[in-house]
């Protein structure tokens, strides 16, 4: 008797697949709320149109199809890192790595700066009347690993070798890097109704931080049977909404309308190099095991009798 209560029809990319689409439509949602109903010195919402509905709408079915789609597709991967060239990966990763080095540069940039304001008030290093400092700090620190990490990563993808596997103790700095970000986002001011562009990025980098605890656990060897779920549904997930937030400022940029940009939220190059990479992650995994004839796809419980057995076996089919 089979209890898998998964689809074999579903394709595990599905999810990704509808993210990315309601990402296209969601770019001139959010190019028309910044040219018009976003407060350029807050980011909150000035007026709520239907727009602001139609936004929530397509975050909701972005998320939700990520997420539904990666629990009932039966041929999710093995979470287990796929080792084989692949330029895509390789140059979204380098490139996510030099992302992440701008964000270093900025956070380090900005903690030295509040760091010489309070010396020449008299205050401690850390700032006693700033709560951001501390996590503005570990912020610059994993990332400066994070991004060594992500680099060493996608090098490894140029020559299909394991490199990046021998370092077990960088492969979780990513998350905490994207941890470090959250905080501080949560330390801004908010106003939960009307708020906009802090509100995507808070949700996104979340997004992002669930991905990289998973992609810490597939990289040094340690994860579980639903690591790869993990992936494909907070990957796409963080996708749209990290899209969605910097893909309009790029355009808005380059249109020549950068003073509508909220002060505070501007383009984040590391967060809008994430989709890519995000993206070049999950379709990489799922075509290395299909191109494996399935001997890389988790293996599903057959019957109540092996129920215990782990994602580490693969489908003998």
């Amino acid at each position: 008797m089979k209890i898998t209560g998964k689809s074999e029809k579903m394709n595990p990319l599905l999810g990704l697949y509808i993210a990315a689409g309601m990402l296209i439509a969601a770019i001139p949602v959010r190019l028309y709320q910044l040219l018009n109903i976003i407060e350029q010195g807050t980011g909150f919402y000035k007026a709520v149109d239907r727009s602001v509905y139609v936004m929530y709408i397509l975050a909701a079915l972005a998320i939700l199809a990520s997420y539904l789609v990666a629990i009932f597709a039966k041929n999710i991967p093995a979470s287990k890192s796929p080792y084989r060239k692949n330029k895509f990966l390789a140059v979204t990763s380098i490139a996510f790595g030099v992302g992440i080095v701008l964000d270093v540069v900025s956070s380090a940039s900005d903690f030295l700066i509040n760091a010489k304001n309070f010396t020449d008030v008299g205050i401690s290093l850390f700032g006693t009347g700033d709560k951001s400092q501390i996590p503005l700090l570990f912020e610059t620190v994993f990332g400066v690993c994070a991004a060594i990490y992500i680099l060493v990563f996608g090098i490894s993808y140029i020559d299909g070798r394991t490199t990046y596997s021998q370092y077990k103790f960088l492969a979780i700095t990513p998350f905490f890097w994207a941890m470090s970000r959250t905080v501080m986002r949560l330390l801004s001011k908010i106003a939960y109704v009307n708020v906009s562009d802090l509100m995507l990025e808070i949700f996104g980098i979340a997004f992002m931080m669930i991905f990289f605890m998973s992609f810490a656990r597939i990289c040094a060897g340690l994860s579980n049977k639903k690591a790869m779920r993990s992936i494909f549904a907070s990957g796409s997930s963080a996708l749209f909404l990290l899209g969605s937030a910097n893909i309009p400022r790029l355009l808005t940029l380059i249109s020549g309308n950068g003073a509508k940009i909220p002060t505070g939220y501007g383009l984040s190059v590391c967060d809008l190099v994430f989709v890519f990479f995000a993206a070049a992650y999950i379709i990489n995994a799922y075509k290395c095991a299909e191109e494996n004839d399935g001997k890389e796809f988790a293996k599903e419980p057959q019957d109540i009798k092996t129920d215990m057995e782990t994602d580490d076996n693969f489908l003998s089919e």
